[in-house]
């Protein structure tokens, strides 16, 4: 009876924390569709490159610390164009 209890009590929570963390993925996913929406919207204002990279500048340094990048804006702007040269 002992070890049914135990295989309840161990089951019951991890399936609670695993619930928790499903919902922190949510709240993660929905967080970071907000930040790109906010992003497109910048990029949208901008009528150049060195606009698109300021409106990214300006977009970074409101959200960086949020997202916790591990690179900094400079970094990422040349990750994402030398991308586009492949």
């Amino acid at each position: 009876m002992d070890e049914k209890n135990h295989e309840e009590v161990k089951n019951s929570v991890l399936e609670f924390v695993k619930a928790l963390f499903e919902e922190l993925e949510e709240e993660m996913a929905m967080s970071h569709q907000e930040k790109y929406a906010l992003l497109e919207d910048a990029f949208e204002n901008a009528a150049d490159v060195s606009e698109l990279k300021i409106a990214f500048e300006q977009w970074y340094a409101d959200h960086s610390e949020e997202l916790d990048f591990e690179h900094e804006a400079e970094e990422l702007w040349d990750q994402a164009i030398s991308q586009m040269e492949e």
